[in-house]
């Protein structure tokens, strides 16, 4: 029986020996025609991104990457510029935080690198990951436990790289310095991982998607 695959979706390619890594997302039309034009039909795998759905490119025919643009729901009334309020303020001068409490929320204060390590040495072995896109399955478990550490305890959604190194290092096949940062860099750019920058900071946080798996 024929997959269908319709959507968004991610797309990834690795050989190890060779040190190539092709990782593309889109709609499945668009993904379909690059793929045949950089001749790799027959390798690699493809994800739904709606469904988180694997599937080997091999086992696939390539008439079943459809986008169904007639399959389209309702996106309700067309956007009216002008019901939408002008506020006009100085470069700088927002005040998020106050604004945060005033609707009963408070900014996110990452925890110290001495809480995480105190509950991150609590734990025992994960169960180490599994899947085809898995390289390293114990330091990705282990990653996940600490960022669900930050998550569940302290209601933080992405930990600095420097936490990050001074708190699991040693459970990340000792990775550290510039390989574990291109490690973390590598699983954002297969979708498992978040990345965001504040200043000279660069924040690591988990996809749900994955942290769950």
């Amino acid at each position: 029986m024929q997959t269908e695959i319709s959507g968004a979706v991610r797309y990834v390619y690795q050989d190890i020996e060779e040190d190539i890594e092709v990782v593309i997302e889109g709609e499945s039309a668009w993904v379909k025609r690059l793929i045949t034009e950089l001749n790799l039909d027959e390798k690699g795998w493809l994800q739904s991104i709606t469904s988180n759905e694997i599937f080997e490119i091999s086992s696939l025919e390539n008439e079943s990457l459809i986008l169904e643009d007639g399959n389209v729901v309702n996106m309700g009334p067309d956007p009216n510029p002008s019901r939408i309020p002008i506020i006009l303020r100085p470069v700088g001068s927002l005040d998020i935080d106050s604004k945060l409490e005033n609707y009963g929320a408070v900014s996110q204060e990452n925890p110290t690198m001495e809480d995480l390590a105190r509950e991150f040495d609590k734990l025992p072995s994960p169960e180490p990951k599994s899947g085809p896109l898995v390289l390293n399955p114990m330091s990705e478990a282990w990653l996940a436990e600490l960022f669900k550490i930050a998550l569940n305890q302290f209601g933080a959604t992405s930990l600095p790289f420097d936490h990050i190194e001074a708190v699991a290092s040693d459970k990340l096949s000792e990775m550290e310095g510039m390989e574990l940062e291109l490690w973390l860099e590598k699983l954002y750019r297969m979708g498992k991982l978040m990345k965001k920058i504040a200043g000279s900071e660069i924040f690591f946080g988990p996809v749900p998607s994955w942290m769950n798996s």
